[in-house]
């Protein structure tokens, strides 16, 4: 795990085109936190590559970046780990090519040499390199499946600038910044920016399961990976209990592979239980396991982490966190980041990752189990609520379904996606609260709306349900996956996910959809017909079926009859008294920077009502949302 970054003369190839040295030294060390065990670089008259090392695989000095084959024809700065570099390998030497390291990063030069770009199809793992060939003069920018590590780019003055992280890109002489307000309404909306856009204009990411080609002046933007969508076969469920053991444990497995300690992040919940389960069953040596908690005694779930503990006797330490640790930290991390955070559980991990790096170096978590097993139960139960919309005319439904017609506010939908993206927007009260220069900007975002219909049009072919999991796992796992990239990497920590397996990805849409939600009885199907899906949601069926019938055997009962939580925070506990009270100084005193974004007055209003009347459970973190960006403007602009 690493920083990289680089600079490429798109156009030029002469020596009065060559990059400063310091230039790319400047831009490197920028990234020394994701790296601070070894650092390169490598210039010539096209390039700049710049590299930071956090040693995980071959900790010698053979495994220094930017690395090259023997003939100086290949040029790499790689940040990730493929998992099965060791099969390639032995693939590669039987065709004859021989190895100076140790590495993964080497077996990607070779495997590029023997196969070209895709080479890449034959990873399992987590990436995001640059790759030079020069003997054709080009350039490759390369991320992973399901976009697991950062890449961002520029391009500026016939140059084309990279990096893990945007600040390295800002540190380029001359780079303009500037505010992509577009964003702003994204991460309001949905908590992360979608598509390629970044928080800074003209700063964009290279997509999940892309490559950008860089060539004779051309760039060229290549898909190489997309979920398959098979039509399914129900095959029963003793035969999917099966696959997932499998496919998991053999996940858990690869991401065991390590040249330094590892161990897990234990939240108490479903996914990091079963995750330590499999590591105990696959080493004989005690599991190191971390779990944090709050004062609070409701958002303390230390208890449900202790009982995996205890059965599986790992090596466990906990840390408990209060309102004001947490708040010195949101600034430290927003810079790192770049951005504003994107949930409110990126602060406790960056704690949990400061304490367990004095142990262990690589630690696996649970993100990504529920875009695939249907943990979102209000959202992926939705297509329930949507049938009945289409059913049931609006006269019958005011007298006879009043929950359904409540929530949807007697709303009817046009199609599927407007259904969706009405309980997708969280924070859909933000155009009474924008000032007129950012409703003109946002134009009831029509472009992000766009974004969605893209990858609806691209599922077409599949029942809501599934597209719904097609939709989370291309565009919302992303935020949680960088909600762990950036508090584990500010640390020096690599996190690995392995429900994020492009293995178990594709085997999950194999699995028809009453494997993942199932009701708990006819009884409580017929009940259900009542009620809306926030109703219904864990309480007349159960989420993550599939996985819970598959581990059963490994997981107490307690934690896997437990609603979901997720990561709770007690914000709405402390947006009271001085939290709120800091919050409110910060964003609407005169030199607030969101007053280029929110009218003050009615800003005032929303929040004074919000405290007033408690009517939105999500206000703690709506209010933690714009005191995060007013962080951001402040430290960046």
């Amino acid at each position: 795990m690493c920083g990289i970054c680089g600079i490429y003369n798109i156009r030029s190839n002469t020596k009065a085109s060559r990059i400063s040295n310091k230039i790319i030294l400047d831009m490197t060390r920028c990234l020394a936190h994701r790296g601070p065990e070894d650092q390169g670089t490598y210039t010539d008259n096209r390039i700049a590559l710049g590299h930071r090392r956090l040693k995980i695989i071959d900790l010698s000095k053979k495994g220094h970046q930017p690395m090259s084959d023997s003939e100086k024809d290949i040029f790499i700065t790689f940040n990730g780990e493929i998992y099965n570099f060791q099969e390639i390998k032995d693939q590669l030497i039987k065709k004859g090519h021989h190895f100076n390291s140790k590495s993964d990063t080497e077996v990607i030069i070779y495997a590029y040499k023997e196969w070209g770009i895709d080479c890449i199809k034959r990873f399992n793992g987590m990436f995001a390199f640059a790759l030079y060939d020069k003997r054709y003069d080009k350039l490759f920018l390369v991320r992973d499946r399901l976009g697991i590590k950062p890449l961002s780019y520029t391009i500026l003055n016939n140059k084309i600038l990279f990096s893990s992280e945007i600040k390295s890109i800002l540190k380029y002489p001359g780079f303009n910044k500037e505010i992509n307000w577009k964003a702003i309404s994204s991460y309001l909306s949905y908590r992360y920016v979608l598509g390629e856009d970044t928080f800074f204009k003209n700063i964009y990411s290279v997509e999940p399961g892309h490559y950008l080609e860089i060539k004779k002046g051309n760039i060229r933007k290549v898909e190489y990976w997309d979920i398959p969508l098979p039509q399914k076969k129900d095959l029963g469920k003793k035969y999917y209990i099966k696959k997932i053991r499998e496919l998991l444990t053999e996940s858990v497995k690869l991401r065991m592979i390590s040249d330094v300690p590892l161990g897990a992040y234990l939240s108490g919940g479903l996914d990091s239980s079963i995750v330590v389960s499999i590591m105990s069953r696959l080493t004989k040596e005690h599991v190191k396991t971390y779990s944090i908690a709050f004062k609070q005694k409701e958002f303390n779930e230390l208890k449900y982490a202790k009982m995996i503990a205890d059965r599986y006797k790992t090596d466990h330490k906990e840390i408990v966190i209060d309102a004001e640790r947490y708040l010195n930290a949101m600034k430290n991390l927003i810079r790192c980041k770049d951005a504003p955070l994107a949930v409110p559980n990126e602060i406790p991990i960056f704690f949990l990752s400061k304490d367990l790096k004095k142990d262990i170096t690589v630690v696996l978590s649970g993100e990504g189990s529920d875009e695939i097993f249907s943990g979102y139960g209000r959202l992926f139960r939705s297509p329930f609520d949507y049938q009945r919309l289409k059913l049931i005319p609006k006269t019958i439904r005011k007298r006879f379904f009043r929950s359904l017609n409540r929530k949807y506010k007697g709303k009817d939908f046009s199609s599927e996606m407007e259904h969706f993206l009405f309980q997708y927007d969280y924070f859909q009260e933000k155009n009474t609260i924008y000032n007129d220069h950012m409703k003109k900007i946002s134009r009831n975002d029509k472009e992000l709306v766009r974004i969605f219909d893209r990858y609806f049009r691209k599922a077409s072919d599949l029942d809501y349900y599934d597209k719904i999991s097609y939709v989370f796992e291309k565009l919302h796992l992303l935020g949680l996956l960088e909600k762990l990239d950036n508090p584990t990497m500010a640390t020096a920590v690599e996190g690995r996910v392995p429900f994020v397996d492009h293995n178990l990805v594709e085997f999950m849409f194999t699995v028809p959809h009453k494997y993942k939600l199932k009701w708990k009885s006819k009884k409580a199907r017929i009940k259900a017909f009542f009620k809306n899906t926030d109703e219904i949601s864990e309480n007349l069926d159960i989420t993550k079926y599939i996985l819970k019938e598959a581990f059963k055997k490994d997981i107490p009962k307690e934690i896997i009859r437990r609603k979901k939580k997720g990561f709770p925070v007690p914000l709405d506990t402390w947006f009271k008294g001085k939290f709120v009270d800091y919050a409110k100084r910060m964003i609407l005193s005169e030199d607030s920077k969101t007053k280029a974004i929110f009218d003050q007055d009615k800003l005032k209003a929303w929040i004074d009502n919000n405290l007033k009347n408690k009517d939105d459970k999500e206000f703690g973190k709506k209010l933690w949302m714009i005191l995060n960006i007013e962080l951001w403007l402040r430290e960046y602009f």
